[in-house]
């Protein structure tokens, strides 16, 4: 029997995902409730369940920085991002975290479970414009140099600072009162200053170089 637990801040989400999966007679479902915050985190032993659904935006935190925190207590917790954005998004950095990839909301149910076996064999499976993006993008990659990464605004700096914990275009728009086309055309001059293809990319260049905390 597998068990998997499901942290979402959506009750339809965490219901519905439990009600899909277990129609596989093999698999157990909980959830998690809210609050989530550290403190509760480091109060709940993760080791009964196999495999945990992440969601990605989980209201004041972050769904990588909760995995952090899990990871850290229970090193053999396998954990597989659970989001409705786009998943090739935040390969690199869930990877480098220890996090078993992720995986969208919106696919099947012998799509999910497949990633969940795959997690508990110890795989990643990467979705294939992800890696050959990846690809091409490590075949064609220069150096970053410190005259680019200085040359960001406060404005694209704010911007980053939003994508770091999670948030979409509409959202950051939303909070930094800006219009979401004005976010997608940063977006695109800090992929340039910062010669990345992607918004994981250029939060981990930002904060290696000290752009953003």
């Amino acid at each position: 029997m597998i068990h998997v637990l499901v942290v979402d801040d959506h009750p339809a989400v965490r219901e519905g995902t439990k009600a899909i999966l277990e129609t596989g007679s093999d698999v157990r479902v909980s959830y998690l409730n809210p609050p989530y915050t550290i403190d509760v985190i480091q109060q709940i032993s993760f080791n009964e369940y196999d495999v945990i659904l992440m969601d990605m935006n989980l209201g004041d935190i972050n769904g990588m920085e909760l995995s952090t925190e899990i990871i850290k207590h229970s090193e053999e917790c396998k954990i597989i991002l659970y989001t409705g954005y786009d998943v090739e998004d935040y390969f690199d950095e869930a990877i480098r975290l220890g996090i078993h990839g992720a995986i969208s909301k919106t696919e099947t149910k012998e799509k999910i479970l497949s990633s969940i076996r795959h997690a508990l064999n110890g795989d990643v499976v990467v979705p294939y414009p992800y890696l050959k993006a990846l690809i091409l993008q490590q075949k064609h990659k220069s150096s970053v140099s410190q005259n680019d990464t200085e040359s960001l605004n406060d404005r694209e700096k704010a911007i980053l600072q939003e994508v770091e914990r999670g948030l979409t275009n509409q959202e950051i728009a939303d909070k930094l009162h800006l219009s979401k086309r004005s976010i997608e055309y940063s977006l695109t001059s800090i992929f340039h200053k910062l010669n990345v293809g992607s918004r994981t990319e250029a939060v981990l260049i930002s904060k290696s170089e000290g752009i953003i905390d």
